[in-house]
């Protein structure tokens, strides 16, 4: 992936570098190799009759020269290994016709010296399809005018875009990119969404299929300054320092969603979602998986939301993720549907600079049926709102109230579990311990009050668990007050015969004892 992507740089620098006699013959040898690699009938450059194509009279290869290509509801064809060169190109569609730049088949090669720009009067188009490939240095898709549109499609295994610096989807018209059938786009700094200053410009993008991929190396923002839409559909999509930003001035919605089977985003660096005044969404969809290292969910007067709320979705963030907020009517976190949501360190939501006005309406994390764990967990503002599933951390700050249909579990991802603040249970929810032996030091600790109702179930960790009479298992201790009165208590950890569990005292001293049975 990364060898290929520098392959075709590497063709665009040696191309440039080269004068004209040079690049002639390399044009030669592009059209012999396409001969023998697809062994196609004959290489061919062709121009339709309908519409405006400059300049006329193309050959193979077909080397423009200094002169920009410039199609207006015409078609370009590129098929049978042949080779087009330009030194920038203009594909936009008539009064009546679409334009259409078209390079298809293995062997298929358009490499152009400056920049792409797709969209004018009517639709343009580039398509680049069936092992083909396309080398620029910046790509524009929708340009010119905000109802005008422009339309990148790259499909089939091995087709290939390349775009060696700049990639502006909806620049300052309506941009669409899809890549769809193992194709491959790869590309530098990437800017979706408004990023010419139209705010009724819109790009949007999708990624289908198993084998599609998308790999960006430098900047990467979804909504600029418009609305935008990315999908991941099967795909898979890498990026630096990827950005969701909505938009800062006229509250305009970016989204990006992942889900299917194989379908996932790999961010490396820090992931941001949302920004001052627009709407910035990360959905994680059934089968989908989102890969991070640090995350920011962030927003003013606006949305940041993060949710991963569908059947096999997962999100694992090895890193930190912060989530601040105000003015937020929906939770900035969401973890439903059957989700997992794993956090190698610390979720904390923070208060938002400057101080909040809004504090009711300040960063929520809302666990309501799936998996979360994390390292450590800090509710510095807003509020963490456990109303089902399964919640794993090392350490807690802040009050945790797990009084509807959560269930808590400690020892399994983490040796122990402290809590700084309360911890309240009630009725329908569960306290989960995996005990790997005796243990004088609480598994559960509360530095706070503890109440506890509903259930408390003890499992084996991995491998044999031996113990013996007169052994001590500290399920949980606090320092504050302990009310409530334990529903159920459920011990899976085997025992060797002759021997029980004592559970008459948990309720006043949070520990189990094995005794003799009786």
């Amino acid at each position: 992936m990364g060898g290929l992507s520098w392959g075709l740089n590497l063709v665009v620098e040696v191309w440039r570098s080269m004068n004209y006699q040079a690049r002639c013959a390399l044009s030669a040898l592009f059209a012999a190799a396409s001969v023998s690699v697809a062994a196609p009938a004959s290489a061919d450059v062709t121009i339709s009759s309908w519409g405006y194509v400059s300049p006329q009279n193309p050959t193979d290869p077909w080397d423009l020269g200094l002169t920009p290509l410039v199609v207006r509801g015409g078609t370009v064809d590129v098929t049978h290994g042949g080779t087009l060169i330009s030194p920038g190109a203009s594909v936009a569609g008539g009064l009546d016709w679409v334009g259409a730049v078209r390079v298809d088949g293995y062997g298929s090669t358009w490499i152009n010296d400056g920049s792409i720009n797709i969209g004018g009067d009517m639709e343009g188009q580039v398509v680049i399809r069936n092992g083909a490939a396309a080398i620029t240095d910046d790509l524009v898709v929708g340009t010119r005018y905000s109802l005008h549109e422009g339309r990148l499609i790259v499909e089939g295994y091995d087709a290939t875009m390349t775009s060696t610096a700049n990639t502006y989807i909806g620049h300052t018209g309506q941009g669409h990119v899809e890549l769809k059938q193992g194709a491959s786009l790869f590309s530098h700094n990437v800017y979706i969404g408004g990023s010419g200053g139209c705010m009724s410009c819109g790009g949007d993008v999708a990624i289908t299929g198993s084998g599609t991929q998308w790999v960006s190396t430098g900047e990467f923002v979804l909504g600029v300054r418009s609305h935008s839409s990315l999908d991941i559909y099967r795909g898979q999509l890498f990026t630096v320092n990827a950005r969701i930003l909505g938009d800062d001035i006229g509250y305009m919605t970016s989204h990006a969603s992942v889900s299917g089977w194989g379908g996932t985003w790999t961010n490396q660096g820090l992931l941001r979602v949302g920004s001052n005044y627009g709407y910035g969404t990360l959905t994680v969809g059934a089968y989908g998986t989102l890969v991070t290292e640090d995350t920011e969910i962030r927003s003013q007067l606006g949305g940041g939301f993060v949710k991963v709320n569908d059947v096999y979705a997962s999100w694992l963030n090895s890193g930190d993720v912060t989530v601040s907020a105000i003015g937020n009517q929906y939770p900035s976190l969401l973890v439903d549907n059957g989700a997992l949501v794993s956090i190698g360190g610390l979720l904390r939501t923070a208060p938002w600079a400057g101080g909040d006005p809004y504090p009711y309406l300040g960063p929520s994390v809302r666990l309501a049926d799936g998996e979360l764990i994390a390292g450590a967990i800090e509710v510095a503002t807003g509020n963490f709102e456990f109303a089902g599933g399964r919640l794993q951390t090392g350490s807690f700050v802040g009050d945790l109230a797990n009084t509807q249909a959560g269930e808590l579990s400690v020892g399994e991802a983490h040796p122990s579990t402290i809590i700084a603040g309360s911890y309240s249970q009630g009725p329908g929810a569960t306290l989960s311990i995996t005990v790997a032996g005796p243990s004088a030091l609480p598994l559960l600790q509360v530095d706070g009050d503890l109440h506890l109702d509903g259930a408390l179930r003890l499992l084996p960790a991995d491998g044999s668990v031996s113990f013996q009479a007169g052994d001590v298992i500290a399920v949980f201790g606090w320092s504050g007050g302990l009310t409530g009165t334990l529903t159920a208590v459920d011990i899976d950890v085997p025992l060797a015969p002759g021997l029980a569990w004592d559970t008459s005292a948990v309720q006043t001293t949070g520990e189990i004892t094995v005794v003799p049975a009786p």
